[in-house]
């Protein structure tokens, strides 16, 4: 996958120069600290739980080097993936810091209004509600959570979508190119979003991805106590900030 490579080009001098802290992997959220202090998240993927509730790998990455933890990128394990993201958005805290702040542009943006349709990869409740609200019309696919069947959403979406919304499962799935190869050149108004963002506009940059929505960590202490807690986004978000950046 392209994005792992850009990803490591984007991130690998940071990441040789940085230590991880401590690894946090939380019931819905996992948390990467690293020495300085910087914090990066990722939701946790356990809906396989016959394979996916322990972090299998033999190295104990806290007090290490970044880069030995960034190197697992294209592990297919969905816990590994998921502390590499976590790591990943520590990395780049303070340019994804640096960034505005979402102040509720999304919707205009992608150009929706009443009777738009959207296709939705990656099942988001509160953002479907939000839409329903105002008259867009959404279709979900999850593979995870097993809503919609892939071919029909697929199909659907390339006849009759207006705008395609990228929860940020498709970066832990590592399925983010996958989802455009099924759209075969159909392009829309597309955003990718979620607390799992990856705020690195250049990784994108073989995508028609026009809009990158994360989250950054500002109370860290209040953050990994929600974590640890297990709870969700709502609480999260009162922990931190939500940026944005238009990519093209």
């Amino acid at each position: 996958m392209k994005m792992n490579t850009y990803i490591l080009e984007a991130l690998e001098e940071e990441a040789a120069s940085s230590v991880i802290d401590q690894i946090h992997l939380g019931l819905g959220y996992t948390a990467v600290t690293l020495s300085d202090g910087r914090c990066g998240l990722c939701s946790t993927w356990i809906e396989k739980k016959g394979s996916c509730t322990l972090f299998k790998e033999p190295e104990e990455f806290e007090g290490m080097p970044a880069q030995l933890l960034l190197q697992k990128i294209s592990s297919e394990d969905t816990v590994t993936r998921t502390a590499v993201i976590a790591l990943v958005n520590a990395l780049n805290y303070r340019r994804a810091a640096a960034l505005k702040d979402d102040e509720g542009e999304l919707f205009t943006d992608l150009g929706l209004h009443a009777g738009s349709t959207v296709a939705m990869v990656g099942y988001f409740a509160p953002i479907v509600q939000q839409l329903s609200s105002i008259g867009v019309s959404v279709r979900a696919y999850d593979i995870g959570k097993e809503v919609g069947s892939q071919d029909e959403f697929y199909q659907w979406a390339r006849e009759d979508a207006d705008a395609l919304i990228l929860t940020a499962t498709s970066v832990i799935s590592n399925s983010t190119e996958e989802v455009f190869e099924h759209l075969k050149g159909k392009r829309l108004p597309t955003v990718i979003m979620g607390p799992s963002a990856i705020m690195i506009p250049e990784i994108y940059r073989d995508l028609p991805i026009t809009i990158c929505a994360g989250t950054v960590p500002t109370d860290i202490p209040g953050t990994l106590k929600a974590i640890r807690n297990g709870k969700g986004t709502p609480v999260l978000h009162r922990y931190a900030r939500k940026v944005y950046c238009r990519i093209g």
